[in-house]
């Protein structure tokens, strides 16, 4: 015989059933607060999230409390912030054959630059005074990770890790430096806030977006230019291939017509010199005086 359930049974089967739906739920939010991390936007290329700083307090290494202020929200077209993610390179890379001290790569490729700048519009969107926009790229398997926010007219960059095989550890190589182009819009001078003192192991860059947006946007040819050595072995086009080969029969051809008139004018030269020669033996013919024939002697 099956008793009917008790009040207090169909309240405590209420209360756990409850529970387990809501506990998903509270450990996602506990997890969300726990790394501070509000997802933007993903894909197969990466992940853009805003990130909240804390203030940190007083501690032995740093005596005063380190805070973090950005100017958010900020709102950036997503041409110029295409142009921020285009300009910014990396340097003192350990790769043999190379010169780290010479020698730059673009810090992203052109596919996650149009991949990453809607982005991070939306993230600096909706972004709060104490969050940045945090970057994470993943290509075979290596992680690039970073964070970006704006102080006044400022885009402060810093670089986390660069192509790591794990997303804990530090930036390697040691030596990793971040540049930008063009350079007039680079921010030489710039003083970093307090807070950044807590990492000052992490490459960082700041980008004037005044400045910026009022130079020119570079040409084809320059940003062609501007690549690095593995980006700028691009494959030309067959036109352009034809036209190139065109020129070069044209200079052929130019070279072949210069030195054919070169040569009949030589011709002309070594004509005229044997007939000056031919003209001054027959005047010396003519000028000297036949000799006399001699008489004949008569016997006595």
């Amino acid at each position: 015989m099956i008793r009917p359930p008790t009040p207090t049974q169909s309240r405590l089967s209420s209360f756990r059933l409850a529970w387990q739906l809501a506990l998903p739920c509270l450990l996602l939010c506990a997890c969300s607060l726990g790394t501070n991390l509000t997802p933007v936007g993903q894909g197969p290329l990466g992940a853009v999230a805003l990130e909240r700083q804390t203030s940190r307090g007083t501690t032995a290494k740093y005596g005063t409390p380190q805070t973090f202020q950005a100017s958010h929200p900020a709102h950036l077209t997503a041409s110029l912030t295409g142009r921020l993610l285009t300009g910014l390179s990396v340097s003192g890379l350990d790769r043999p054959g190379s010169s780290m001290a010479q020698e730059s790569y673009p810090l992203f490729s052109h596919e996650e630059v149009e991949f990453l700048a809607p982005l991070i519009v939306g993230a600096l969107a909706q972004a709060q005074p104490d969050q940045r926009v945090r970057f994470t790229m993943q290509d075979d398997g290596l992680t690039t990770q970073g964070t970006l926010y704006m102080h006044k007219t400022t885009l402060r960059v810093n670089l986390s890790h660069y192509r790591s095989g794990s997303a804990d550890g530090q930036t390697r190589p040691a030596t990793l430096r971040l540049s930008f182009r063009p350079p007039q819009a680079l921010v030489r001078a710039d003083v970093p806030q307090p807070w950044m003192i807590v990492e000052p192991e992490q490459p960082r860059i700041a980008v004037s977006l005044e400045a910026l947006s009022q130079l020119p946007a570079p040409s084809p040819v320059e940003a062609d230019h501007n690549t690095t050595a593995e980006a700028a072995q691009t494959q030309t086009s067959p036109l352009a291939d034809q036209s190139r080969l065109q020129q070069e029969l044209q200079s052929t051809k130019d070279v072949v017509v210069k030195q054919a008139e070169e040569l009949q004018k030589l011709k002309a030269e070594l004509e005229s010199v044997r007939r000056q020669l031919a003209e001054k033996d027959a005047a010396g013919s003519k000028a000297k005086p036949k000799a006399a024939p001699r008489k004949p002697t008569t016997a006595p």
